[in-house]
């Protein structure tokens, strides 16, 4: 028998799907765009069993207390596993320095940085948060944000 999924685990492999769905985009460019989002969607959904948005909208239950730069919203996914709740986000911010304003929101909202260490490459790095409530991980370029959140308690 395997083990149980780790959270770690289960954001990589909703990852995993949602880089295979974007990868078929163009072999599906045939479809209609409604087919292609529809059919994207039910992979996704039946890959993680959760709750999927790719419609530009925050998936359901989002924490309010975690706010997201602004910018175009792509994906949103949410996944309750041992009775516990992870969202997942990824979005297009048009700041000069996306990060930066990941951090600049999150402070804002009375997020503090998590005792995980943050790095940056470049434009490319990671951001680690917390409040009493929720972690946040950003990991992300001047391309794009891919937000994990998961409750504390």
């Amino acid at each position: 028998m395997g083990t149980a999924p780790t959270p770690f685990s289960s954001r990589i492999r909703i990852i995993a799907v949602v880089v295979a769905a974007l990868l078929a985009g163009p072999l599906l460019a045939g479809c209609s765009a409604d087919a292609v989002g529809g059919a994207v969607n039910g992979a996704v959904q039946g890959a993680t069993g959760g709750d999927v948005s790719l419609a530009g909208q925050l998936p359901s239950g989002w924490p309010e207390e975690v706010p997201v730069v602004d910018g175009r919203l792509f994906f949103g996914a949410t996944k309750t596993e041992g009775g516990k709740r992870t969202w997942v986000v990824t979005v297009k911010s048009d700041a000069a320095d996306p990060l930066a304003e990941v951090k600049a929101t999150l402070t804002d909202a009375g997020f503090v940085l998590d005792e995980s260490p943050s790095a940056s490459v470049g434009t490319a790095g990671v951001v680690a948060m917390k409040n009493a409530n929720f972690a946040v991980v950003v990991v992300g370029n001047t391309d794009g944000l891919l937000y994990t959140v998961t409750p504390l308690a």
